[in-house]
């Protein structure tokens, strides 16, 4: 009796596989383009032409394709339902790592997002964690499908690992408005020699540019969680920081502008919001492809303003 329900479960899980595996090959075919052979499907995924037939035949019961025969002319298929072929192929679930949401930029990007893949009928899971280091590491670990970082980091990451690739890019001022000095003496304009400095070391973003603004200057670095910087600015802990604009309270801090063509130049790229993935997910890159980003940015400028309600 186990033996034949050990059997059963075996043979449920090898169909299982072959309709994910068939499901996915499916999504790159074009509609009245020719699919593959059945005798070349059969050889590449190691099971009996029966078995392709019989897959084929569940996908188009479950109204995922539409197959038309021409006889030595071979398959075409005449339709596919994208969702319920990325639903066979095992794409029914994204998660994505994402900084704090303290910001109404950061949640509405949360929520553009989750609108996005809901139309795709597609649950889209959110952690969130500061630090674009820390975010892609997890990332690199297999523990999130995709990383939200600036453009800026994406690149720095890139270059270090060419295991990643860019998923999304959603333009320019979508990360953060933009990034300023920020300076516990009000009658402070400029990093001078002597500050302790408030760095992030695991903000990419926020350590190059505290970098570009120190260099050549006698000032001690004070490494410090990027959330914790502005009340160890006003308590007077440190003497500056670069922290970004955005949820600011002009009142109580000294704003100040960038100073450096270093600082400014780079700070271009780190406003622009992207998704870093792993290469060489087929099945996740079709999808992202399927992703409107200007319907994500004008649902995040909603939330901005005030007009829709976050929600991820």
């Amino acid at each position: 009796m186990v033996k034949l329900l050990k059997k059963g479960v075996n043979l449920y899980l090898k169909s299982g596989i072959i309709l994910q595996k068939l499901s996915e090959k499916l999504l790159f075919v074009e509609m009245n383009e020719r699919i593959p052979r059945v005798e070349d499907l059969s050889k590449e995924l190691e099971v009996g032409r029966g078995t392709i037939q019989t897959t084929l035949q569940r996908l188009v019961k479950l109204e995922a394709i539409s197959l038309e025969s021409r006889g030595h002319l071979g398959t075409f298929l005449r339709y596919k339902d994208t969702n319920e072929l990325l639903k066979c192929a095992g794409v029914n679930q994204v998660t994505a790592v994402m900084p704090l949401p303290y910001s109404k930029k950061y949640e509405g990007m949360a929520t553009g997002l989750t609108f996005a893949f809901e139309k795709l009928n597609i649950f889209f899971n959110i952690a969130f964690m500061r630090g674009s280091s820390l975010r892609v590491g997890a990332l690199r670990e297999g523990r999130y499908d995709l990383a939200l970082v600036s453009k800026f980091s994406a690149r720095q990451h890139m270059e270090e690992d060419n295991n990643l690739e860019l998923g999304l890019a959603f333009g320019p001022q979508s990360y953060v408005s933009n990034h300023a000095l920020m300076f516990a003496d009000e009658a402070s304009e400029s990093i001078k020699d002597g500050m302790k400095i408030g760095v992030d070391p695991s903000s990419t973003d926020q350590k190059t540019l505290i970098l570009a603004e120190t260099e050549g200057k006698d000032v001690e670095l004070i490494s410090l969680n990027y959330m914790h910087l502005l009340s160890n600015l006003q308590a007077g802990k440190i003497d500056a920081t670069v922290w970004n604009v955005d949820e600011r309270n002009q009142n109580q801090i000294n704003i100040r502008p960038l100073t450096t063509s270093a600082a400014l130049q780079m700070e271009e790229e780190m406003t622009e919001a992207v998704c870093l993935m792993n290469r060489g997910n087929r099945k996740l890159e079709y999808l992202l492809k399927l992703i409107s980003m200007d319907e994500v940015r004008e649902v995040q400028k909603q939330v901005e303003r005030n007009e829709v309600i976050p929600r991820y």
